[in-house]
Order: C-alpha cells, then sequence, then structure tokens
C-alpha cells in the first residue's frame, strides 16, 4: 500500500482532528490542516501534499469546491470532497470539479482506504493519460503532423488546425465528408486513397493534394480502420506534408545520376581526405576501379601535388569552401595526363566540413589542340616545316645568340625550278605531293638545331645556325641540289624537279632579319638567271636584277591596260615546196623605259605572278582576229600557232574560251595550232581530255620546243597532238656531227611513225632548209624565211609572193 502525504481542510476541528488519527492509523502521513480557500493555498504550496481531503462547507467567501476546482487546475493534485449532507445543486457543483472521490461523515477507516486507492489509481491514469497526450502533442508537433479522424456512420472528417493547414483549407477545423475532401487529391492518386478507407488495420501512403495557384505538394497519411461500439467504421489517422522530402528525395535521385552518369571523375571524400566513393567516370578516366581507391588518400597514388596545392583542411576553413586548379594526374598504368581539379567541402548546419566533393575532368585533349594550334601558328600544315612566324622569331634569336657568341650563321633561300608548269598541268594535289617531298629532303640535309621554314608555294627557307666558316653554307646547298634533284615518284608520276638556292651570310651579307633575308632572295633570283638548278652566294650587284624584276612585276600589271603588248608574227613554210602555211603568234612588250622587251624578260614574270592567263586570253584573241584578216586577204586556209602556258591550258574553261573565240571571229577549228610544252605531258591523264577537247573543236595540238623535256614517246602514242615542232637547238646543230643529224633523222622518223606533222624551228641557213627538206616533207620557220615581224609588214603584196605552193 502507497503512503500518501494527505493535506486534510476541515473547518470542524473534531473533525479535521479524527480524520487526521484515521489516516495516520492507515499509514497515511498529514502535511497540515487548514479551514479556508487561503490556508489551502498556503498548505498546498509549501506542503507539497501527494491528495487533499475538502470539506465542501468551508470557512471564507469561497466554499471546497472552489477550492477544489483552483488545486486542480494549479496542482492537478486528487482531491476527495468531505460532506455530511448537500442539497442537489451543490452535488451537481461538485461533480463539474470532476473530484476523485466523496467520504461521508461520519466515516470509517476501511471506508477512508477504500476511497483513497480508488483516488489514487484514477490519478495515475489521469496523469498517465496526461503525459500520453503530451508525448503524443510533443510528437505530432516534432513532426509537423497533423491528427485526423473519419466516422463513416455521418460521413465526417474531423481535423486539427495542422491537418486543415496540409490541406491548404479554411482556418477553421475541417469537418467535412471524405468525398469532399478526396475531390481535392491529385486525380492520378484519387483511386488509391479511396481504396486505403475501405482496407482493415493500418495503412500508410502518399499522395498529391492540390493548393493554391493549382500547385500539388505531397502528403503522407497514416491511419487505422477500426469499428465503435456501434459498429460503425472508424478511422483515425495523422497526415503530414512531405512536399519537401519528395523534392529532396528528386533532386538525390538527380544527384545519383548526375555522380554516375557525369563525364567528369568524381571522388567523396571523408573530413579527413579518404575516399569514400567514386563514380564510372573516375575508373573509366584512370584505370582505378571502386575497389582500388576505397580508403585511400588522392594524393598518395592520384595527383601530382604541389608545395603550394592546399590541404583539405584549408579549403574548407577558406570562406568559399572550395578550390580549383590544374593539375597532373597519374592514371593506373602510370600514365599522366592533364585535368581540372574542383574540390568541393560540404559542410554541416553547424559549418564543419563534413566531406569533400573531389572531380576531376580530362583536359588532355585541350592541351594537345592548344599544343596543335601552336604548332599550326608557327608550322606549315602541308609539310610540317616552320612557317613566316617561327621564320622571324627563330632568326632573331640566333642572330642575337651568333652576335653574342661571334659565331657565323647561313640563310639559305630555296626556289623549286619549274614547280608551276607542273602543279598548273597536273594539278595541286601532285603538286602538294612534290612539296611534301621535296620538305622531307630539305629536312635529311640538315642539323637537328637547323630551322627548315616554307614561306609559301614553293619556296623554302633554311636557317644555319653555329657554322665553322662562311663556306658551310655553300656545301650544304649543293648537297641539297643534289638530294632534290633526284628523281621521284609522285603516284603514277616520275618526276624531276631542280631548285635554285640564294645564300646569304651573317654578319657578312647583313646583320638584321631584314637584310639577310633581301640578300639571300636576291642571291636566288640570281642563281634563276644564272640557268638555275643552282646556288649563288649573295653579292652587292644582285640586289639591282632582284631591284628590277620587281619594277618588271609591279609595269607588268598595267601593261595590258595600257596597251604595251604587242604581237609580232613569223611566217609558217612548207618546206619542201616554199609556200606559206600559216603564221605563229609571238609576243613582245613596248616597255615604257626599256623598249621592246622580248618574251624570255617579262613571261616567267608573269608565270609566277599569275599574270599569264589573261595575257594569254588576250593573245588568243588578238591572233585570232589576224589570221582572220588574212586568210580573207588570201582566200586560204592559212593557220595561227598560239603558244599556251601550262596554267592556261589546265584551266577548266579552256576549251570554252578557244571554242567562243573561234565563233567571234567566224573561224574553223583547222585556223588554230595551240602549242604547248612537253612539261604538260606529265598529267598524261588529264592533258588528253583537253587534248580531245581541242581536238572535237578541229584544232590542232602541237608540241612546242621538242626533245628539250621530259616527254615519254609512249605517251605520245596515245596523245591525240598532231604536230611536234623539234627544238631550234637541234636544227642550230646542223649541218655538224653524224650524231646531230642522226638525232634529227631518230625525232622525224619517231613522228612518221606516229603520224605526226612536224614543223622545224630556227632554220637560219639554206644549208639547214635543204638538209632537212632531204629528211622529210614537214613545215619550217626560222630567220631563214623571216623574222619575227608585226602585222601590218605582212602586206597583200608580200602575202601574195608567199602563198604559192
Amino acid at each position: 500500500m502507497i503512503s500518501e502525504q494527505i493535506l486534510v481542510i476541515e473547518d470542524e476541528p473534531v473533525v479535521a482532528l479524527d480524520l487526521q488519527q484515521s489516516l495516520l492509523e492507515l499509514g497515511h502521513t498529514v502535511t497540515g490542516i487548514g479551514a479556508s480557500f487561503e490556508e489551502a493555498m498556503q498548505l498546498v504550496a509549501h506542503t507539497q501534499p501527494s491528495m487533499v481531503f475538502m470539506d465542501i462547507h468551508i470557512d471564507g467567501d469561497r466554499d471546497g469546491i472552489e477550492t477544489c476546482r483552483e488545486i486542480y487546475q494549479r496542482w492537478k493534485l486528487p482531491v476527495i470532497f468531505l460532506t455530511a449532507y448537500a442539497d442537489d445543486e451543490t452535488v451537481e457543483r461538485a461533480a463539474g470539479t470532476r473530484p476523485f472521490g466523496y467520504v461521508m461523515k461520519p466515516f470509517e477507516n476501511k471506508e477512508l482506504q477504500a476511497v483513497i486507492q480508488v483516488a489514487r489509481s484514477r490519478h495515475d491514469a489521469e496523469v498517465s493519460l496526461s503525459r500520453s497526450e503530451q508525448r503524443l502533442a510533443v510528437a505530432l508537433e516534432a513532426a509537423e503532423m497533423g491528427s485526423w479522424e473519419w466516422d463513416a456512420g455521418p460521413d465526417q472528417v474531423q481535423g486539427d488546425a495542422r491537418f486543415h493547414q496540409l490541406l491548404g483549407l479554411s482556418l477553421r477545423p475541417v469537418q467535412a465528408g471524405l468525398q469532399e475532401l478526396i475531390r481535392r487529391v491529385h486525380p492520378d492518386d484519387q483511386i488509391q486513397v479511396q481504396d486505403l478507407f475501405r482496407q482493415s488495420g493500418y495503412f500508410h501512403h502518399q499522395f498529391r493534394v492540390q493548393r493554391r495557384h493549382h500547385e500539388f505538394g505531397w502528403l503522407e497519411i497514416y491511419g487505422k480502420l477500426q469499428r465503435n461500439a456501434l459498429g460503425q467504421e472508424l478511422v483515425i489517422g495523422a497526415l503530414r506534408d512531405i512536399t519537401l522530402r519528395k523534392t529532396m528525395e528528386e533532386n538525390l535521385r538527380q544527384a545519383s545520376v548526375v555522380f554516375s552518369t557525369a563525364a567528369e571523375g568524381m571522388l567523396i571524400l571523408s573530413a579527413t581526405g579518404h575516399i569514400l566513393n567514386a563514380n564510372p567516370a573516375f575508373s573509366s578516366m584512370t584505370g582505378f576501379s571502386l575497389g582500388d581507391v576505397i580508403g585511400r588518400q588522392p594524393q598518395d597514388f592520384l595527383m601530382v601535388r604541389r608545395e603550394a596545392d592546399p590541404t583539405y583542411a584549408q579549403i574548407a576553413a577558406s570562406p568559399e569552401g572550395y578550390w580549383t586548379c590544374e593539375t597532373c594526374c597519374r592514371r593506373k598504368d602510370g600514365s599522366l595526363m592533364a585535368t581540372l581539379q574542383h574540390v568541393c567541402a560540404v559542410r554541416s548546419d553547424a559549418g564543419t566540413a563534413e566531406q569533400f566533393v573531389l572531380s576531376i575532368s580530362d583536359i588532355s585533349f585541350i592541351r594537345e589542340a592548344e599544343r596543335q594550334l601552336e604548332h599550326l601558328a608557327f608550322h606549315d600544315p602541308l609539310t610540317g616545316l616552320g612557317n613566316r612566324y617561327l621564320l622571324d622569331q627563330r632568326l632573331m634569336q640566333e642572330l642575337s645568340l651568333a652576335n653574342g657568341q661571334q659565331a657565323c650563321l647561313a640563310i639559305l633561300f630555296i626556289d623549286l625550278d619549274g614547280f608551276k608548269a607542273i602543279n598548273d598541268s597536273m594539278g595541286h594535289h601532285v603538286g602538294d605531293k612534290l612539296i611534301q617531298e621535296v620538305a622531307r629532303r630539305i629536312q635529311s640535309q640538315i642539323r637537328r638545331h637547323d630551322e627548315a621554314i616554307r614561306l609559301g608555294g614553293d619556296e623554302f627557307v633554311v636557317i644555319l645556325p653555329n657554322l665553322t666558316g662562311q663556306q658551310d653554307g655553300r656545301l650544304v646547298a649543293e648537297k641539297m641540289l643534289r638530294q632534290i634533284a633526284e628523281p621521284m615518284q609522285i603516284d603514277e608520276h616520275a618526276l624531276r624537279v631542280s631548285a635554285s638556292i640564294g645564300i646569304a651570310s651573317y654578319p657578312r651579307d647583313g646583320l638584321d632579319l631584314n637584310t639577310l633575308l633581301s640578300a639571300a632572295d636576291s642571291a636566288m633570283y640570281a642563281a634563276k638567271h644564272q640557268g638555275k638548278g643552282r646556288a649563288c652566294e649573295y653579292a652587292v650587284e644582285m640586289t639591282d636584277y632582284v631591284r628590277t624584276r620587281l619594277q618588271t612585276e609591279q609595269s607588268l600589271y598595267h601593261a595590258l591596260e595600257r596597251q604595251e603588248l604587242q604581237l609580232y608574227y613569223q611566217p609558217v613554210m612548207h618546206l619542201n615546196t616554199g609556200g606559206l602555211a600559216g603564221f605563229e603568234a609571238l609576243l613582245r612588250w613596248q616597255h615604257p623605259v626599256s623598249g621592246l622587251l622580248s618574251p624570255d624578260q617579262f613571261i616567267p614574270v608573269a608565270e609566277e605572278s599569275g599574270l599569264i592567263e589573261p595575257i594569254g586570253t588576250w593573245v588568243l584573241e588578238q591572233a585570232l582576229q589576224q589570221i582572220q584578216i588574212w586568210q580573207q586577204m588570201t582566200q586560204r586556209p592559212l593557220f595561227m600557232a598560239v603558244n599556251v602556258s601550262p596554267r592556261q591550258f589546265v584551266h577548266a574553261d579552256f576549251g570554252a574560251i578557244v571554242q567562243q573565240a573561234l565563233q567571234r571571229y567566224q573561224l574553223s577549228g583547222e585556223s588554230l595550232e595551240i602549242e604547248i610544252t612537253e612539261s604538260i605531258l606529265q598529267d598524261f591523264q588529264r592533258s588528253k581530255r583537253i587534248v580531245e577537247t581541242l581536238r572535237t573543236l578541229g584544232c590542232t595540238v602541237a608540241i612546242d620546243d621538242f626533245g628539250t623535256g621530259y616527254s615519254s614517246v609512249s605517251l605520245l602514242r596515245h596523245l591525240p597532238v598532231s604536230r611536234i615542232k623539234i627544238d631550234r637547238s637541234f636544227v642550230s646543230a646542223l649541218p655538224g656531227r653524224a650524231q646531230d643529224t642522226g638525232l634529227v633523222s631518230a625525232m622525224l622518223g619517231m613522228a612518221h611513225s606516229l603520224g605526226l606533222e612536224v614543223t622545224a624551228e630556227g632554220i637560219e641557213t639554206a644549208e639547214q632548209a635543204a638538209i632537212l627538206a632531204g629528211m622529210a616533207n614537214m613545215a619550217a620557220q626560222g630567220y631563214y624565211f623571216e623574222r619575227p615581224q608585226p602585222a601590218e609588214f605582212f602586206t597583200v603584196g608580200w602575202l601574195s609572193r608567199h602563198s604559192a605552193a
């Protein structure tokens, strides 16, 4: 039995003392005796009893009922009323205070003990229930949950204020029917929520509910279906908002997908920098599996750390909490890769770094692209040699070193001979491969610390530093000439090309970059002027030659528009009959300062500068116009031979240009003979198509200067040309030695076997004419018949005298 600490409030002393004696006999303690409201309040506060016996009628303005109510409200103590009698109104008032028992006066100990035990049990039960309710309220508040219940009988849902708040309803506590609330559920979730109220036992579900502005939030509902005393369905449960949790879960799912599928390698590190997790990209990037790295620190096996790199603790202590840098990482196989590293601290609410996220991006391809861009900026993309930018940079560097060390340095300026003819006739794809092969040969003849540069086109420069003497530059140049001149196989073509090399030396020929390059360039042009395929060292007088050539090129730009170009014509005769067969148009330039210039003085400049095409078109037009005039004067089918440069010949529109010119002057194709050089034949297939086009127009195609080039007899057998023109060098040797006569005879025999007509050029004597006439029936031209003359020289009289067959 529990001993109670009992306070007695009784205004009759005898009753109070009697009650005190009885309680003591029952083993309880009386903490005090009072007779009024005020005494009761003071004694409860000071003696802290566990139970109060209260007389309904006590002294003062406030009776025992009011005193009981006050004591219970303040201290939640069980109060037992003492009464001898009471009217109905007093009993009703006393019941309103929910007393824990009644004791009738007089009382017995047994009755008194029973009342105390009942009061104690009831009070303990109420305290326990109150504490449970408090704990439940705290739990609901902490969980931010709203409580609710649904009574199926009246179909009424009731909930507390939080329940209404979660559903987004009015501020008053919710009292509505079940269907009314279900209509607020997202349409896709309504059926599942409806079914919850049909299943027995405990249930738990997540669903979406509509809120303001047509937005939906996520709710989590808990409940249990049971039946009340009448057998009606009753559901009691709780509700809470999980929108934030759903959002966080979605963010976590997204983060997980990002972590798993990101292209960057990612590591999750502990607060001490040890690896907790790694994504697949990290393994793919580095070769380390997850098992290889768990528990290890990146700096121990992955990062090539530097002393200036911050520690993880320093990163966590920084205001921003992250650090980014470019660093080098080591793969599992030991190879290195350039990476961009980003370390970010994951902080707790208190600001403490709990983890670190380390991401690495492979930027090797960026660095490689930068390296390639830098290489492209200073190197020629076709050959891989340096370009003009590298030339300036390297030459300035070597000049500075040479000046400080009093050393010799040479510059070789290399230009290929005849490259333009090959490039124009065979196409750029062959020309490019030839340039690449020449670059390789140049590179093979220099030392490791020398520098080969391609300026563009077919021009190269070689820097030769640290030479022992001025003569070393020439020795290297001679080796290059021999190497470049070796035959080369480009696709199906067997080609030969020579080079002209100009040599300038430091400090003899110049002390700065521009002076040395200009000197080497001048020496190169001197080498070409002396016959090509050779090397020349710079001399002061060479500058005058280069200056003259530059002036020629600039003047040539205006020669057409100023009508300074003229055509001279040389007759082509039937050698055996002496009759006129036609003319060859020969270009001259009436230079305003230098006077009349022959083609060899400006045609090479025109070809190199690209002016040869408009000049060639002008020549074709003027020549056809003139032959039309002479045909009308003689009423004979004379032809006009026109020389065509390789660049003009291989032009895509050349056939159309010829056709339009013939139509413009109402001439047949037989009136025109196109003369080409043997170099064009090296691109056989392309040349064949063009020749066939010209033959379709009725034009004759002749190979000029035959015997001086690299033409193949087998190619001539398949190429539809009509004529060969034996070069003047073979004719001028006649009568000469037997070998010279035999060589010309062999050419004529070959032409006869191939069904080709022949023109002999450069006949200057009657003896030469007689020898050739005895060999074969052919056409001829030369000073013996007539020098090249302007058109007006060939008058009607001249034409009449020479037209007889």
